[in-house]
């Protein structure tokens, strides 16, 4: 009798901590995703359900362009949007354990140069600071903000829109010794302004030295049918009508905000990324230590480094939403189940949510983590309330209600019914 307790109790620990192998399987990955796809007309969609060891699911369905016969494949590229601020915060964190910065390096030791024109608002202003959108500077998230007219070459742009970010007054109220909350893209231009300073890469030297070569992502910064027209085109779905963004399109992420969310990756290598990161909340070190992952995903509750967080069913979450408008990408990470998934798709909305994506997510959610029982009023209302910390915590998208078409209009562009969130 001892013994079959001893058995049940085994049993049950195991199903507890392993809920993905044992409760969705192909088929079922299958069925919720060709759903999904039909349910809100999405062109193609992609999902990878993994643990810290392995791959355990890939489901990729639909077409690189609406309409067209052109079928989607696992070496397409997606844009991930804003979950790019988590891929440069692992940076941050690489430059750290090689002791070239810290979290809490201020923005002028790294830039002194600056500082004699600066307000004295931001004297204080850290790394950290600039990834918890706590250094009070100006959000560009709203579509209404009017980018500074700059001149200077690419090489250089950058820096100066930080130069003239820190001479306008700040946006949120400062108090008790720290700016509140603003969810700022600009802020994380600035964020990679200061990795640019200390290793002296470029943005895109530090995607490729790190990213690229020595984990062994494929990364492209930009839109994929930029990269390639025989890539998947973004698209936007309202109600009555999906719009197509072809490569000759003008809409494209402001050079000036790049570093906030302009990365495409294909589903397996935004995968790895996803499953590094979970093996670093596991406690193995890999491309940087265990405990710079768990700094970045919960050293603050709620939104720590460009990864937003939560307690739910027991468990601890964290979770990066990114969208640029025309496409969408997920990931959530439950650490204690040794388990993560991610969905892309080439397709976003003009709402700053994607109510498909929500619905796979709830799918893959009531078959695994909640163990495919009774999946009641209360789990949806605490995951509904999860994917909407995740919109607040400003994950969702840089660009994220684009009804019609942009242009351009000089160096910077006009989108109409636009806002970043």
């Amino acid at each position: 009798m001892k013994a079959k307790v001893l058995i049940l109790i085994a049993m049950f620990m195991i199903l507890k901590t392993q809920p993905s192998l044992g409760q969705i399987n192909s088929e079922d990955l299958s069925r919720i995703v060709e759903q999904a796809r039909l349910k809100f007309k999405l062109p193609a969609v992609a999902v990878v359900i993994l643990n810290s060891k392995e791959i355990y699911l890939t489901e990729i369905q639909g077409e690189r362009i609406h309409g067209k016969k052109n079928i989607v494949s696992v070496d397409d590229y997606f844009h991930i949007g804003s979950c790019s601020k988590s891929i440069l915060a692992v940076i941050a964190a690489k430059l750290i354990e090689e002791n070239k910065i810290d979290w809490n390096t201020n923005f002028f030791k790294v830039y002194p140069e600056l500082k004699e024109s600066s307000l004295k608002d931001y004297m204080n202003i850290t790394l950290e600071d600039l990834f918890l959108c706590r250094a009070g500077i100006k959000a560009y998230t709203s579509g209404d903000e009017i980018f500074p007219k700059l001149d200077s070459p690419s090489q250089i742009i950058r820096y100066d829109f930080a130069k003239w970010l820190i001479q306008q007054k700040p946006e949120p109220k400062f108090q008790e010794g720290k700016f509140e909350f603003l969810y700022s893209n600009a802020g994380y231009t600035m964020a990679s302004l200061m990795l640019e300073g200390v290793s002296g890469k470029s943005y895109d030297e530090l995607i490729k030295t790190y990213i690229i070569d020595e984990i062994g992502i494929e990364t492209f910064i930009g839109f994929p049918n930029r990269f390639d027209h025989n890539q998947p085109w973004g698209h936007t779905i309202s109600k009555n009508d999906i719009v197509i963004f072809e490569p000759e399109n003008p809409y494209k992420l402001p050079e000036l905000l790049l570093p906030a969310g302009d990365l495409s990756m294909k589903p397996l290598g935004f995968a790895k990324y996803i499953q590094l990161s979970l093996q670093g909340l596991k406690g193995s070190d890999n491309f940087v230590n265990a405990d710079s992952y768990k700094y970045i995903h919960f050293a603050h509750k709620g939104f720590s480094l460009g990864v937003g967080n939560e307690e739910m069913f027991g468990y601890t979450f964290s979770g990066i939403d990114g969208s640029a408008g025309t496409f969408f990408c997920r990931a959530i990470v439950v650490p204690e189940s040794d388990f993560a998934f991610t969905i892309m798709t080439n397709a976003g909305s003009g709402s700053g949510q994607m109510k498909a994506v929500d619905w796979i997510t709830m799918k893959i959610v009531k078959n695994t983590i909640i163990g495919g029982g009774n999946f009641g009023c209360n789990e949806k209302r605490l995951l509904t309330s999860y994917i909407k910390h995740l919109a607040i915590s400003g994950l969702l998208s840089i660009l994220a209600r684009i009804k019609v078409r942009s242009k351009l209009t000089g160096k910077c562009f006009e989108m109409p019914n636009v806002s970043y969130t």
